[in-house]
């Protein structure tokens, strides 16, 4: 037995860095392959795989960096160092490298970015480590030079990251937004010239204000929107985005940039008004989340330049020495495989920067076209903006658990193990909970339909808005059920946000099991689904991610709902949902009342079902089916404009979301409470008598 432990403890010791060393090159490896595939991806499973290795990377990198610093301490009496001690320094600045993370992922959520601060000290603090490693190891060798070439580049790697977390932050956003106006610029330098000149002449000069009105832009949307290219989609929405990139951080607008953005946005069809809005996102999940400032800048390809090239010499040089005889095998197999992996990943990410959309950009602004057609034709690859999806939560089959968690039969049978009372710990952690609502979410592509349906609606909006100079009276509009004519449904619309959200979603559920059976002409098919795909995001929003809508009681009025939802179907348990979508029917047609003990006291059913009923009753079908519509839209756009901008930037690395497309839009139309009171510029001019 204690030989097996001392051979244990040998393969550790021996191994222990090795391992680290290879976890840290797995993990980096991992990073720059899917880290950016979030900004297009809502998989669960990926954004775990990303957080994992996002946090490991560092601490394995760190706990790999103190090992070796250990390392010259054991040198011989005589100053002569291990060889393989002396290789495992040239880890080092690999390790750095890794601290400084990929291209593709700087920050894994916004927090990452406000604390760079955090990030400065364990940077000052692993460079120190690295570079007592360095110094200690230091005998002249041509090792020891190579190490030294590794060191600029592990070290340029992690100052970038740092300097982009400290970009990305809210402060540093704001800081570049505010412009620090020169009160003197407006002021024609000749002036005061003029104005003593005319004094001495004996003139009575005055001095009088001019308005300037400034205009839109027409010359931004001259041409007609089919001739618009992609590319010069892409310039717009970068242009866009150095106007309204402020509102994420919760910045006021000008008058200007509102009609600037309108010059643009009244000329394009939805189609183009999404894409144009999809980039703008693209363009600022890179800011927030990855490299793009520092990457797409002169400073950063040159870097990128200088770093593969030093990195490949010293694998050139160590190819080229002939002393590899006195290190291990296992250490020189790792020390190529950490030098060929960097520059696979180097030459991975320059192919990545080369076929993205600032590329195109860059090469649009500086008039290399024949460039931009030959990088054109050549595109190996072109991924996503977004995920182009919406999630769907549909509130009868999480409250009757359709899906019931594996850990229900497992307790049931595992009752006297051990392995109850880890899943009974994980249930307290609410960790079963996440899982259990991640499990009843589906993913539904965004129909075209639905998107000229939003888009209409909110141009709509901005006609009526065009017609009132104070922004505040825009939300006195009528609701869309007053203006269809049915002013009976208001009540349903004067309660609060969630409760809103609650009854039209149970409503929608009814009408929509009512009806699914029968042959309907494609409009009022076209508009039962977008109302059944908004009336499940809505709820879906509503059950994981209420911070992004008004504030309310979500939390208890779901739960209540779902307690009435199972007590009303407790007597005798239904099949499944569309049996249970009968029993509410019933109810809502009148065959089956809910008596008063199955009503808790926040409960939104008895509402939903009423609210069912009414809509049942309009002869129309097109006509109710329009009023949902407009109604799920209408509630659509006002979550919009109620949810702050750093809940949208958080949302970017989830794949993004719908409500945030449509607030961007809304901006972009002057329907936000973004911008300034209009102000117009004055011109002092001066007049003679």
């Amino acid at each position: 037995m204690e030989a097996l432990i001392q051979a244990l403890t040998n393969l550790w010791k021996e191994w222990q860095l090795r391992g680290l060393v290879l976890l840290s090159l797995i993990f980096q490896t991992i990073l720059i392959v899917v880290g950016n595939r979030r900004k297009y991806s809502n998989q669960f499973l990926l954004r775990f795989a990303v957080w994992v290795a996002y946090l490991a990377a560092e601490n394995v990198a760190t706990m790999a960096l103190g090992i070796i610093s250990k390392g010259p301490g054991d040198a011989s009496d005589n100053g002569e160092l291990d060889a393989n001690i002396e290789l495992h320094v040239l880890w080092a600045p690999f390790l750095l490298l890794h601290l400084g993370g990929p291209d593709t992922i700087t920050a894994y959520s916004l927090e990452d970015n406000e604390l760079w601060l955090r990030h400065l000290l364990e940077l000052a603090l692993q460079t120190g480590v690295a570079f007592y490693t360095f110094i200690m190891a230091w005998r002249g060798s041509h090792l020891s030079v190579l190490s030294s070439l590794m060191v600029f580049v592990g070290l340029s790697k992690y100052v970038e990251r740092t300097w982009v977390l400290r970009s990305a932050s809210s402060e540093q956003i704001k800081g570049s937004m505010i412009a620090h106006p020169d009160l003197t610029s407006n002021i024609n330098p000749n002036l005061l010239k003029e104005y003593d000149v005319k004094r001495e002449e004996g003139h009575n000069v005055i001095p009088n204000r001019v308005i300037d009105i400034q205009l839109p832009i027409e010359a931004l949307a001259a041409s007609e929107e089919n001739s618009i290219s992609e590319t010069n989609q892409l310039l717009k929405a970068y242009g866009l985005l150095q106007i309204f990139k402020g509102i994420f951080v919760n910045l006021l607008l000008n008058s200007r940039d509102r009609d600037t953005s309108l010059a643009i946005f009244q000329n394009l069809s939805f189609e183009k008004a999404f894409q144009v809005v999809e980039m703008e996102l693209a363009f600022m999940y890179d800011l927030l989340y990855t490299k793009a400032s520092v990457v797409y800048s002169c400073w950063g390809l040159i870097l990128r330049c200088i770093n593969l090239s030093l990195t490949c010499i010293v694998l050139v040089l160590f190819s080229l020495a002939d002393d590899k005889h006195k290190y291990k095998k296992a250490d020189l197999v790792i020390t190529f495989l950490l030098l060929v992996v960097a520059i696979a990943l180097d030459i991975y990410a320059a192919l990545v920067i080369l076929f993205s959309d600032w590329t195109f950009v860059w090469l649009s602004l500086h008039r290399r076209t024949s460039i931009l057609k030959t990088i054109t034709c050549i595109q190996l690859f072109k991924n996503p903006r977004w995920s182009n999806s919406m999630a769907q939560n549909n509130l009868l089959s999480f409250a009757l658990r359709e899906k019931p968690m594996i850990y229900d039969p497992m307790l049931s049978e595992v009752k006297p193990h051990l392995c109850h009372r880890v899943l009974k710990f994980f249930k307290f952690l609410d960790v079963v909970e996440k899982l259990e609502k991640e499990r009843y979410v589906t993913k539904e592509v965004i129909p075209d339909s639905l998107k000229q349906c939003i888009f209409k609606h909110l141009k709509e909006k901005r006609k009526v808005q065009a017609t009132v100079h104070d922004t505040i009276d825009v939300g006195r509009q009528k609701y869309a059920v007053e203006i269809h004519g049915h002013g009976e449904l208001k009540w349903s619309m004067e309660k609060g946000f969630d409760e809103r959200v609650l009854i039209w979603h149970i409503a929608t559920d009814i009408c929509y099991c009512l009806e699914e059976s029968r042959e309907a002409d494609q409009a009022i098919q076209s508009k039962r689904e977008m109302s059944i795909l908004l009336s499940r995001y809505m709820l879906h929003l509503l059950v994981n991610y209420p911070s992004m809508l008004p504030a309310g009681v979500g939390d208890i009025i779901i739960e209540d709902t779902c307690t009435e939802v199972k007590n009303f179907c407790t007597p005798d348990k239904p099949k499944n949902k569309i049996d249970a979508c009968n029993r509410l029917v019933n109810a809502a047609t009148g065959t089956e009342l809910l008596g008063e003990r199955y009503r808790a006291r926040k409960s939104m059913l008895s509402s939903g079902y009423s609210l069912a009923k009414t809509l049942n009753e309009i002869p129309n079908k097109e006509e109710k089916w329009s009023l949902i519509a407009d109604t799920w839209v209408e509630m659509l756009a006002h979550a919009a404009t109620h949810c702050e901008g750093s809940q949208h930037r958080q949302q970017l690395r989830r794949g993004g979301q719908l409500l945030t497309h449509v607030w961007l839009l809304m901006a972009h139309l002057g329907l936000t409470d973004h911008f300034q009171i209009p102000q117009p510029r004055d011109i002092t001019r001066l007049t003679a008598k």
